[in-house]
């Protein structure tokens, strides 16, 4: 099957456990690249804490106990995480918002054309009926056809 997006990436729904783990489209790598050098200079730190406690007061930290590096860590997860479901709910409520306009384009491009056949109805009212219950059969296999193609179902299946 041919891609219409070549941005877009496929994602295996197979097992929950590879799709946490997989690289490409994740950002967790990206964020390990920033993440992993303040957490080895706070090992360091509580390494150096341990061995040489003097270490703490010279270098001006010793106002600063474990409750406050611990509140200022969960306050930082706390925004991160608020941000990224944030990001995550108004990418989810685009999307669904998208859909339901090309559903209402749809209906409006049928009811238009309904509407076009009603001068015709008194005169061959049999001919007019079956042509609109065409129309309405051909616009939902289109809308079907849409919805497979954006959730990446196979229409022969």
């Amino acid at each position: 099957a041919t891609r219409i997006c070549p941005f877009m990436i496929d994602y295996a729904e197979n097992w929950i456990f590879s799709l946490i783990i997989q690289r490409q489209g994740s950002v967790s790598f990206r964020e390990a690249y920033f993440a992993f050098p303040p957490a080895l200079m706070c090992l360091g730190l509580q390494i150096a804490d341990e061995f040489h406690p003097e270490l703490k007061a010279e270098m001006g930290l010793h106002v600063i106990d474990k409750g406050q590096v611990w509140t200022v860590c969960v306050a930082m997860l706390s925004v991160l995480l608020g941000f990224r479901t944030n990001t995550s709910f108004s990418r989810f409520w685009e999307g669904t918002t998208l859909l339901h306009r090309m559903r209402g384009e749809w209906f409006d491009s049928i009811s238009c054309l309904v509407t076009f056949s009603r001068s015709s109805l008194k005169d061959r009212r049999n001919e007019v009926m079956a042509f609109r219950h065409t129309l309405v059969r051909l616009m939902s296999l289109c809308h079907g056809t849409a919805l497979a193609e954006i959730a990446d179902l196979d229409p022969d299946a």
